[in-house]
């Protein structure tokens, strides 16, 4: 597990680090941190490969809202949690999909709960779907699938790097995913709740793509990401 920590203050990013350290010993954990100054310092060398980051929401060069905000348009999968004395940015956390918000100063105790539900949703961004097309069998990841498309008698798997194509009915993926934070948000596509970006009126933004959300199932579709956002801990 890889996790950044993004704070301009030396003495608060040294807390957060030993907060950390301590959970992965007690839970036999390997961890690496990576300590970032400011915003600009970790979207100019930023690793694709982080699981976790945390931001001090104010710091002088570019505060950790701005800097989150420029991640999440391309990487719609790393969680990100804030470090705030303000309980009041939670509400722009929603754009960015802050997996959760940390008051400071950060304790033991409290890093100990919270890591542990962040814990729960790495394990679930780490499942994996089967998809056979031809004589062969592929592993997709979850973290990596934004939507499912039904295309007649075939479903069309958009990933990050490429569509797999298969035969299928978006109902069974449906039965398979739904637990997986899967919700369909019209007849023809099956939505991954964890990395929408957003909603306007009745589109729905998955990383790169727009998606119509039918007037029959907004209701629906709109009380799941709710309920989504809610076991995110915003």
């Amino acid at each position: 597990m890889r996790i950044a920590i993004v704070e301009d203050d030396p003495q608060a990013a040294n807390q957060l680090k030993k907060c950390i350290q301590h959970y992965a010993a007690k839970h036999q954990l390997t961890i690496d941190i990576l300590q970032f100054n400011d915003g600009v310092q970790i979207i100019s060398s930023y690793p694709d490969d982080l699981d976790v980051i945390y931001f001090d929401v104010q710091m002088p060069v570019m505060d950790g809202m701005t800097a989150a905000k420029k991640i999440r348009q391309h990487d719609p999968r790393v969680l990100i949690v804030f470090l705030t004395n303000y309980v009041q940015y939670a509400i722009d956390g929603y754009e960015v999909q802050a997996a959760d918000f940390l008051l400071k100063p950060v304790t033991e105790f409290s890093f100990s709960s919270h890591f542990d539900k962040l814990r729960a949703r790495i394990d679930n961004n780490d499942r994996f779907v089967t998809v056979k097309h031809g004589d062969q069998i592929d592993k997709i990841s979850l973290r990596d699938l934004y939507y499912i498309e039904s295309a007649g008698h075939y479903l069309n798997y958009h990933t990050r790097n490429q569509v797999y194509k298969t035969i299928g009915s978006l109902k069974n993926a449906g039965k398979e995913l739904t637990n997986n934070h899967f919700f369909r948000c019209n007849y023809g596509y099956l939505v991954n709740l964890a990395l929408v970006t957003g909603v306007s009126n009745n589109t729905v933004h998955v990383g790169p793509f727009d998606l119509q959300i039918s007037r029959s199932r907004k209701k629906d579709f709109m009380a799941a990401l709710a309920n989504y956002l809610g076991t995110a801990e915003l």
